[in-house]
């Protein structure tokens, strides 16, 4: 398993504790035995996310996520599975064993060497060049902020990075979106005669560069790196990890540039992230969500502003959270943040902040816009627009009240009925007795004690068979694990996804009941191999002569039929 042995594995799962992994990261609430909280990966108004200290594992009902500790910090943080093993034996207190040639996705690794290697590359270029230096110092900004953002500097070369670079194979800085080849088949660096700035992940990695023009009739003005094995632009944001870093503040402003966050920083408006060059994504709202309480959205006032602004309340509508908050903020004409607090200062943008408009607000006045409510044809047209917007929001108290604001402004009682959402759940009652074997063994693995190990699976010619074996036979040599550490021992198993599924099941069943299940089950599997056993014994003395062992097991079999 990614060349960790699964004995250190399982001892780290032993060690750190489920609870204290998440309720860091999500706010979680006593409810019995377990802890429930409003799903951090989809949105929702009521809790379905639940953590069991007992099964050291986490289920969603709303959207199925699910998985151990491990798992979580792979699906919160976005990390590898080496990644978060290290992560976790870090909190444990634990050293993570010789890991010999494994690497992170066999590529990862050295991909994020090699961009951390490049960025000491353009840092130094720009420590060198007193162009780059005049440039950003005549913009207002500091040493000290350019040195937190590690701002650097590609020279107008077509090899500098190349030649910095000798022993790293080429391939390798293609991956990583630092060259480019022309149709002659030359290789040169992509990036040359910029200002770059490093795109971090939320470790603080850089995974990406973007790089402005600062040579004359020098175009595309913003240069980005094209999406690599690291980089996927729709997922991450400028500034995030130094905004975690440098402020406790409980909102966070998304703005459109790299130099905005820097001048806000700069001036001491510290919790800013930029979009790279894209459009808001629902992930980049997920993932702010996650972490602050409010999101101000931060747009030039002119057109183009208002329509990204408005692009960016559709995309929030789905993952909108009762108990979170989005508002809009739009600068005076020919403003963008870099340039308004360096003309108005600090005060000013945050006063410009205060006045944020909600989206409530904001949605309800671009509805209206061209429509008069005074008219029943107006109030219908309205009505018949709102539709498309509110039916995008969770189920909540926003959705109600706003869906009470339409009424109020058309004088009509509005109801917009949400499309249910239906799923088949199958009866445990109605389940084979393999999958339910094993889903009480993997919701309770000493229960394993209960049920033989030395059974003849290959007896029982049923799907599923040969799993079940394994689970017996893993669980018999470690009956007190929990349910977490027999699952990641799994993981590489192609029934993994089943088996995790397995284990976000609601058995409703106590220990004596669970018991109770077992000990039948264990008869069924008995009777049906006893059953094949006479039938194979039979269909050969149909065609042959049985031995005299053969022919003593056959009557001790039909004579001590299991019924």
């Amino acid at each position: 398993m990614a060349n960790i042995p699964s004995e250190f594995i399982d001892q780290l799962l032993d060690r750190v504790d489920i609870v204290d992994i998440i309720s860091p990261r999500v706010t979680l609430k006593k409810a019995g035995k377990d802890y429930q909280a409003l799903c951090p990966f989809h949105t929702e108004n009521t809790p379905s996310f639940t953590v069991s200290p007992n099964k050291q594992f986490y289920h969603c009902f709303g959207c199925g996520k699910h998985g151990s500790a491990i798992g979580f910090m792979m699906e919160f943080e976005g990390m590898e599975f080496v990644d978060s093993i290290e992560t976790l034996a870090q909190m444990a207190g634990m050293e993570v064993p010789n890991q010999g040639n494994y690497q992170h996705s066999n590529k990862g690794k050295n991909l994020y060497e090699v961009m951390d290697k490049a960025n000491r590359y353009f840092v130094n270029e720009f420590n060198q060049s007193e162009f780059a230096k005049n440039y950003i110092q005549d913009r207002g900004i500091s040493a000290e902020t350019y040195q937190v953002f590690q701002v650097g500097f590609a020279p107008d070369s077509w090899d500098g990075l190349i030649k910095y670079m000798p022993t790293t194979p080429q391939n390798d800085l293609m991956q990583a979106g630092l060259l480019a080849q022309n149709d002659n088949g030359r290789i040169y660096d992509k990036f040359r005669g910029r200002l770059m700035f490093p795109i971090q992940d939320k470790r603080g990695r850089v995974i990406a560069f973007g790089g402005r023009a600062v040579m004359q009739d020098q175009k595309p003005k913003y240069l980005n790196s094209p999406e690599t094995p690291l980089f996927h632009k729709g997922k991450e944001l400028y500034g995030l990890n130094i905004a975690r870093k440098h402020s406790n503040a409980k909102s966070v402003i998304v703005v459109e540039g790299y130099m905005d966050v820097i001048a806000l920083h700069q001036v001491g408006i510290k919790n800013s992230v930029a979009t790279l060059g894209t459009a808001t994504s629902e992930h980049h709202i997920i993932t702010l969500l996650r972490s602050y309480e409010e999101i101000v959205f931060c747009f030039d006032g002119d057109n183009a502003g208002v329509e990204a602004a408005w692009k960016a309340l559709v995309i929030s509508l789905p993952v909108y959270r009762d108990d979170k908050n989005i508002r809009f903020l739009f600068l005076p004409d020919n403003h963008d943040p870099d340039t308004y607090v360096k003309e108005f200062g600090q005060e000013a943008f945050q006063q410009q902040m205060v006045n944020a408009t909600s989206l409530s607000e904001f949605l309800l006045t671009k509805l209206k816009e061209s429509i008069d409510l005074n008219s029943i044809d107006g109030r219908a047209k309205f009505i018949d627009k709102s539709k498309t917007y509110v039916n995008d929001l969770p189920k909540g108290q926003f959705r109600k009240l706003l869906l009470e604001e339409v009424s109020n402004l058309t004088k009509t009682k509005v109801d917009f009925i949400l499309n249910p959402k239906t799923t088949n759940i199958q009866s445990i009652d109605q389940w084979t007795p393999i999958r339910k074997a094993i889903a009480i063994l993997i919701n309770q693995p000493n229960l394993v004690l209960n049920f033989p190990k030395d059974l003849a699976f290959n007896e029982i010619k049923q799907n599923g068979a040969n799993i079940l074996q394994e689970i017996v036979e893993f669980c018999h040599r470690s009956p007190h694990i929990s349910s977490a550490v027999l699952l990641e021992n799994f993981r590489e198993h192609q029934a993994f996804s089943h088996l995790s599924s397995l284990a976000t099941v609601s058995l409703d069943l106590n220990e004596e009941q669970m018991q109770l299940e077992l000990k039948d089950i264990k008869k069924h599997f008995e009777k049906t191999i006893q059953k094949h056993k006479i039938a194979r014994l039979r269909e050969k003395k149909a065609q042959t002569e049985l031995t005299a062992e053969e022919k003593i097991e056959l009557v001790n079999l039909l004579t001590n039929q299991i019924t």
